[in-house]
């Protein structure tokens, strides 16, 4: 899949960047906007995204929104797609890593009884009205940054499989491999099976902080509304919950800018 590429030394957010380029030139098909450094990366919940600059992947995929896709749906295929990708550049050794999404769009890398945060995808869509027109896919992958004595429960490419890898060549590869994903007919009921099937600490009892109270519970299914169900054991009750609703608890770190 073809796409047109922009790259700057540095940039406050290469989402900005990309949405303030739609806004005042439109757009006509996928755009890769890339940057060495940003010096005001987003995260999920306005929290911020730290990367070092060269060291880290800052990019946003520009993409014209197309019939069929829901916006729940339309995240779950971005995260099975960067999961996939990020797996992919996995050498044989260590053999017992696994790459994982946490609800509802971090990518983890898991090995050796620890889960760290590698990735995070942040979405935001432009709408025209009631008409979903255009999304902005930002997503940093922490690339050749050593993350080991982060204050943040973090890791990066290099730090866990001993990769020493081109930021930009991922950002092709994340590119590429999302826009023929995306090429594909969405079937919701497919793409939701592909995500639980990834999904970190599912039916995991686990901790969690809801309404600024810790709560014991599991993770016990998500919809396609991208809502999780929550079982919790200290209520003896379920609910259903937005992303937004809940923040997840490590107990050996601080978790990196969920």
């Amino acid at each position: 899949m073809t796409f047109t590429h922009l790259h700057q030394p540095s940039v406050p957010s290469t989402n900005v960047w990309a949405l303030s380029w739609l806004k005042e030139h439109g757009l006509n098909g996928p755009m890769l906007f890339t940057a060495d450094g940003q010096t005001a990366g987003q995260g999920q919940r306005d929290k911020s995204w730290s990367t070092r600059h060269g060291e880290d992947l800052s990019m946003s995929l520009a993409l014209p929104v197309q019939s069929g896709w829901t916006p729940p749906v339309f995240n779950m295929a971005v995260a099975l797609s960067i999961r996939s990708s990020l797996e992919s550049l996995r050498p044989p050794h260590p053999a017992d890593a696994t790459v994982k999404v946490k609800w509802p769009n971090d990518i983890l890398i898991s090995q050796e009884r620890s889960d760290r945060k590698c990735a995070g995808i942040l979405v935001e869509n432009v709408w025209r009205g009631a008409s979903w027109s255009a999304t902005v896919v930002g997503v940093g992958v922490n690339v050749n940054s050593d993350r080991r004595t982060s204050p943040f429960h973090a890791t990066s490419l290099r730090d866990a499989w001993g990769v020493s890898l081109k930021p930009q060549e991922v950002g092709h590869l994340l590119a590429r491999e999302l826009l023929e994903q995306l090429a594909r007919p969405m079937h919701p009921t497919s793409i939701l099976r592909g995500f639980k099937g990834h999904l970190f600490g599912l039916g995991e009892l686990r901790s969690f902080d809801v309404d600024g109270q810790t709560r014991q519970g599991v993770l016990s299914d998500v919809d396609e509304q991208g809502r999780a169900r929550f079982s919790w054991t200290d209520l003896g009750q379920e609910e259903w919950l937005q992303s937004g609703d809940v923040r997840w608890r490590f107990e050996d770190a601080v978790q990196n800018r969920d």
